[in-house]
């Protein structure tokens, strides 16, 4: 947990150094890249949409940004920002690959309809201009489980018929695990 007055968790310090010692070097960047550009893209929406923003702090699971109280579309079209500037990213495919790989990969992940991640933050909003409170934490639940069985079906298919051996697997339960 970050307090308000620090803004980098050992654990994200931690997963950072991990990453530094396994990841080379051209990649690192690009994946640094496309993270600052995905963050940036979420900071000028809720510029454009509420005029304010908030402090950003650096968790294992991810930067979060203090945001003002914002209505469930702009909550929805902030969350979504993120992932659609890193599907930008893709119109660099030619000129800079490993960017453009890292930014479908960041976006993807992060469009996952689970809560905390920009898709469960945009499901959440977009349901709560439909539904009432009770059924929109229903509705939340049953997909974000669905969700996490899905990705563990991918991560057993993946070990046992799909070639890619134990480590799909435990890819797949560390994104189970991790977002919560």
């Amino acid at each position: 947990m970050v307090s308000k007055t620090q803004r980098f968790s050992a654990g994200f310090c931690i997963s950072l150094a991990i990453i530094l010692l396994m990841v080379p070097f051209s990649w690192l960047v690009s994946m640094l890249i496309a993270a600052a550009f995905h963050e940036i893209c979420h900071l000028g929406a809720i510029r454009v949409l509420s005029g304010k923003t908030g402090r950003v702090y650096f968790r294992l699971a991810g930067p979060r940004i203090d945001l003002p109280e914002l209505s469930p579309g702009r909550e929805a079209l902030c969350a979504l920002s993120g992932p659609l500037g890193g599907l930008l990213l893709l119109l660099l495919v030619d000129v800079f690959p490993k960017l453009a790989i890292c930014g479908l990969i960041q976006s993807v992940y992060n469009l996952l309809p689970m809560y905390p991640l920009d898709g469960g933050r945009a499901l959440r909003s977009v349901l709560s201009m439909m539904l009432p409170p009770p059924k929109v934490k229903q509705y939340v639940r049953v997909i974000e489980f669905l969700c996490r069985m899905g990705i563990l079906a991918a991560g057993i298919w993946g070990c046992f018929w799909g070639g890619f051996g134990l480590l799909s697997f435990l890819v797949c339960m560390v994104i189970v695990i991790r977002v919560k």
